[in-house]
């Protein structure tokens, strides 16, 4: 299955877009494709592999320095860019912040078409790694369309991803084996394209898993073992409560362990026990937004607007930016 998405181009007819840099593929040939409205980018030029793998080897090899690597979330170029320009060796996205910034509801609403279009306008803006917040990885129990979509991803230039446990229709957990199936397609599609993708396997079982705390600890511990038998790069574990069950998670894995911020626990204590990755989520564009919030106030009641006129960044650094 994986070989005939790869390698047969005949079911794809190139055509102009408005980036120079893009194509958009139209199916021509797949009513199965069609059927679903699928419109996938790819980067203009050839996918240049060797050029991948490097960037995906220093991607992989920020989780193994013996530090806590701090991943913030960003949700267009701009915040992409002041992130990089602020000395983050390496960025992701946040699927909520980037839905929002296009109109969209958070859990698969944005449609897949243009994440992969926001996502590679990100990529083009900055020379840092990039990883994606696919959510559950859009195509349900769809395990072709889920590899062209990985596909697409990979040829944009994401080194990574996020990959969800959870029905975004249902919102609870989806079984185990699909999940497994997932992370097995992504890694066998990267390898098949001469590179890799550092899949961080997600599991919400702390949230959507019932029972008391200590049975949502034991089906997470089953889930992240069988995440990394299944191939996975790290696993990543949110909505923990307290900082006592950082470290007993931690115990469950040898993969790199990557833990959502949260007031519950401080970065110093997540760095004293070396956690390997922490996310910030939606905190940045939440953080964004009360800023905005705390300008229109001045803007409303104040007479002074110094705020206003900030001398870093300014307009002429922004712009030689794009």
């Amino acid at each position: 299955m994986l070989h005939r998405i790869l390698k047969d181009e005949r079911c794809y007819r190139p055509k102009s877009f408005i980036e120079e840099h893009l194509l958009t593929y139209t199916p021509i040939s797949s009513d199965f494709y069609t059927a679903k409205n699928i419109f996938f980018r790819a980067v203009k030029n050839q996918f240049q592999s060797a050029e991948h793998h490097e960037k995906f080897k220093h991607f992989h090899a920020l989780h193994y320095t013996g530090k806590t690597l701090i991943l913030p979330n960003a949700w267009d170029c701009i915040s992409a860019r002041m992130f990089a320009e602020c000395g983050f060796p390496t960025i992701a996205t946040t699927s909520a912040g980037v839905a929002w910034s296009l109109g969209y509801k958070d859990g698969e609403h944005l449609p897949a078409q243009l994440l992969i279009e926001t996502t590679a306008r990100i990529c083009k803006s900055v020379t840092v790694p990039v990883s994606a917040d696919i959510e559950s990885g859009y195509f349900g129990e769809d395990l072709e369309g889920f590899a062209l979509f990985i596909k697409q991803l990979i040829e944009i230039g994401v080194v990574g991803v996020n990959i969800e446990d959870v029905d975004e229709k249902t919102r609870n957990l989806v079984a185990l084996d699909h999940q497994l199936a997932k992370i097995q397609v992504a890694k066998s599609v990267a390898k098949q394209m001469g590179t890799d993708l550092f899949v961080n396997a997600r599991t919400d079982a702390m949230e959507k898993q019932e029972g008391d705390s200590a049975h949502k600890i034991s089906v997470c511990k089953t889930r992240i073992k069988a995440f990394s038998k299944a191939g996975a790069d790290g696993v990543f574990v949110p909505f923990i409560p307290d900082f006592e069950t950082v470290e007993t998670i931690q115990t469950a894995t040898t993969l790199p362990l990557n833990i959502m911020m949260s007031p519950s626990f401080s970065i110093a204590s997540l760095r004293q026990i070396k956690v390997a990755r922490v996310s910030l989520g939606v905190k940045p564009i939440l953080a964004t937004m009360h800023t905005i919030k705390q300008l229109s106030e001045m803007l409303q009641q104040q007479e002074d607007w110094h705020n206003l006129y900030p001398n870093d960044p300014n307009y002429p650094t922004v712009n030689s930016w794009f």
